[in-house]
């Protein structure tokens, strides 16, 4: 399954609480020499302080600071570049000095900012052509690529309680999220908001860091507690600006925005970041590139960690070195797409050796080539044989092949490109348990459609999780994961009937709760989410559902068969034939573009799926 067209979305922000004295500053264009590119790793972080000193740890790159120039305005916050070989730092006074491959495009530093205008925050584009500068007053200034949101303009006066300390852009660039030390939320633009943590006993807010999917957000205090607010809006209303009133429960937060009903219950979570004293102030939090996590530092640099990530070490500075500030993620590299024309194959549990072998059989391509296949550019891996608990035995070995595969001899690419994953998704069956609770909600706490809704969400959510997490087990990580839906033989009700060759309901609208889940679930995790599927079966399984968070990349499977992939011999057409797939949207579903053909084997004999880049 899938040519690996891989779109990582970077997660780069720096987040201030306090206000810092401002003044006129030089505009920060110069660049310092930069240390050679660090290897790109899971857990890696850049600390800054007030003086602009920046430290690196877990494999994030060094390429210089500020800590040398006479700064009219504290730093207060960092972004990192899309390829992790770069970083912006911003003052108070709204001053944006570049280091490494980040370019300048633009600062406030002209004049003396007003009270509440103080810069807070600067978070880049995910193309790296552009960043925002986020103020006090909830104004988001937009330099570069960087969409413009609510104009540039603040959140009225009125609906302030405080000065903004912390705020977060949501995916895409069309909305952003804000809050307070009081622990009120705001939103602007195509941000939701999932709730707010207002207590007067609490310590102060000081860190708002979004979900990568955009269902979610984490505030943290300044004792170092995280709170994490998620749900699914169904309404369509537009969010409030204004921060609505929350009712906790013990199942989550219930909120009534500004002319619109939130219907899903929203959870609301509680931890502190890592289980031991913090020494300083926790002023700031980022989540990690996979989605899977958060770190939180502290003005006396120490860092914690929550989620599934490891902590490193702190900065630790000495007396003479100001507090940290901002703490910055580290991103990976976009791999390159594979050329139009690329061949290869997807295989799974059903090439292992024998059933619930560790070893897998013959595979297409070199050494053997058997039945006739050849060199591969695409190699797509299953990960299951259904959505829950049936995993792909020989999932190791035959990502070991998946590496083999080489780009197509006279490319412009050269080496070995990247390798995608697959899963199976269904409808939920009676008895599993993984659907109870999630993002949808806790479905016990609910009833009739909402309590179906929820269960649907949670299971394509929650399944999409545990097959990433098998698959990391098995040393597979992939940048393109698809979900591989099919067979539109429904079972009446809201379950699958797998003994029946029904792996889908027949309610439609919650099939595609279902999709939506998983799909949500991989971008949770920084993964680019694709769908095989075909049009027909499509409409069948979804009523042709337009999934939300954008247009997930579509694998077109019943490709006409052509030579090659298939041997000269069977006589079948050239390539050319299945032009029409690639380009003819009668072909396409779920609102995407192929990027890749399967001329599925079905009556041939031929042993393997093949895959044709479009």
């Amino acid at each position: 399954m899938a040519v690996a067209l891989a779109l990582c979305a970077m997660i780069a922000a720096g987040w201030l609480t306090a206000a810092a004295p401002v003044a006129l500053a030089a505009r920060g264009a110069h660049k310092k020499p930069s240390h050679p590119p660090a290897p790109r790793l899971p857990f890696a972080y850049d600390l800054v302080t007030a003086l602009g000193n920046v430290y690196n740890f877990g494999g994030a790159g060094w390429y210089g600071n500020e800590s040398s120039r006479h700064l009219v305005a504290p730093i207060v916050a960092m972004a990192v570049t899309r390829d992790g070989r770069g970083y912006w730092l911003v003052g108070a006074n709204g001053s944006v000095f570049n280091l490494g491959d980040a370019h300048w495009y633009g600062s406030l530093a002209s004049d003396v900012l007003g009270p509440g205008q103080q810069i807070i925050s600067i978070v880049a584009t995910s193309d790296s052509k552009g960043y925002w500068l986020i103020n006090q007053s909830g104004a988001v200034i937009s330099f570069g690529d960087a969409p413009r949101i609510n104009d540039g303009k603040p959140l009225p006066a009125s609906d302030l309680s405080t000065p903004i300390a912390s705020a977060a852009i949501a995916p895409g660039g069309h909305g952003a999220w804000f809050t307070d030390s009081a622990g009120h939320v705001y939103t602007s633009g195509a941000a939701r908001w999932f709730g707010s943590r207002v207590n007067k006993q609490s310590y102060p807010i000081t860190s708002i860091a979004a979900f990568a999917s955009g269902q979610g957000y984490w505030l943290a205090d300044s004792a170092g507690q995280v709170w994490s607010f998620s749900g699914r809006v169904s309404s369509g209303a537009p969010s409030p600006t204004k921060p609505a009133p929350a009712t906790s429960r013990a199942a989550g937060v219930s909120a009534a925005g500004r002319g619109a009903a939130f219907a899903k219950s929203h959870l609301l979570t509680t931890q502190r970041a890592e289980s031991q004293a913090i020494t300083g102030t926790a002023v700031s939090m980022t989540p990690s590139r996979m989605g899977n996590g958060y770190w939180v530092t502290t003005s006396s640099g120490s860092v914690m960690s929550g989620g599934s990530l490891a902590t490193l070490k702190g900065a630790s500075p000495n007396a003479d070195l100001a507090a940290i500030v901002g703490i910055a993620t580290a991103p990976t590299v976009e791999p390159p797409p594979p050329p139009s024309g690329a061949m290869g194959y997807d295989i799974n549990w059903p090439q292992c050796a024998s059933p619930g072998s560790s070893s897998a059989g013959a595979l297409p391509g070199p050494p053997a080539n058997p039945a006739g296949t050849s060199s591969y550019s695409i190699a797509v891996v299953g990960v299951d044989g259904w959505a829950v608990n049936d995993y792909n035995s020989c999932l190791s070995d035959e990502v070991a092949w998946a590496q083999r595969a080489v780009y197509p001899a006279g490319s412009a690419l050269s080496g070995n490109p990247p390798y995608d994953l697959y899963m199976f998704l269904n409808s939920p069956s009676p008895n599993s348990p993984i659907d109870l609770t999630g993002p949808g909600g806790s479905c016990a706490n609910l009833s009739g459609g909402a309590a179906k809704t929820c269960l649907a969400y949670n299971y394509g959510f929650n399944s999409a999780i545990a097959a990433v997490s098998y698959a990391s087990a098995q040393g597979a990580h992939a940048d393109v994961w698809w979900l591989d839906i099919e067979n539109d033989t429904c079972a009446p009700g809201m379950w699958n009937n797998e003994g029946n060759g029904e792996w889908w309901s027949c309610d439609l609208a919650l099939n595609a709760e279902t999709i939506q889940g998983a799909l949500d679930a991989l971008r949770s995790l920084n993964i680019t989410p694709g769908i095989y599927c075909t049009n027909l079966q499509w409409k069948g399984i979804t009523g042709g559902y337009l999934p939300t968070g954008g247009a997930p990349l579509i694998w077109i499977a019943g490709a006409i068969w052509t030579s090659p992939p298939y041997p000269q011999s069977d006589g079948f057409a050239g390539p050319a034939a299945n032009t029409k797939y690639c380009t003819d949207s009668q072909y396409w579903f779920a609102g995407g573009k192929p990027v890749m053909l399967q001329e599925t084997p079905g009556s041939t004999g031929y042993p393997y799926d093949p895959d044709i880049a479009c």
